[in-house]
């Protein structure tokens, strides 16, 4: 798939989470993947700003997580997790 299909695949299934608000499984992952199209596609700004507020999301979501343990492995043990850390950390 050419890489602005990726982009505009992406972008319409981040508007779909946009309508519903939140989803229960999946969200990193179209987060995580809207944010690697656009920096594939050399939108680098655009990439980093979906990356931050995608890393804000993944945080508020694992603040709800008590035990820190189960919060550490779902920030770093879940790939898309992970992934959305090292896009949004700064460089």
């Amino acid at each position: 798939m050419a890489v602005h299909a990726q982009v505009a695949a992406a972008r319409e299934a981040m508007g779909l989470l946009e309508s519903l608000g939140q989803m229960e499984e999946g969200e990193s992952l179209v987060r995580v993947a809207f944010a690697e199209s656009l920096f594939a596609a050399g939108d680098h700004d655009a990439a980093r700003e979906v990356a931050s507020t995608a890393r804000d999301r993944l945080l508020e979501r694992a603040a709800k997580i008590r035990n820190p343990i189960w919060r550490e492995c779902f920030l770093e043990r879940v790939e898309e997790n992970a992934r959305t850390l090292r896009l949004a950390a700064p460089k």
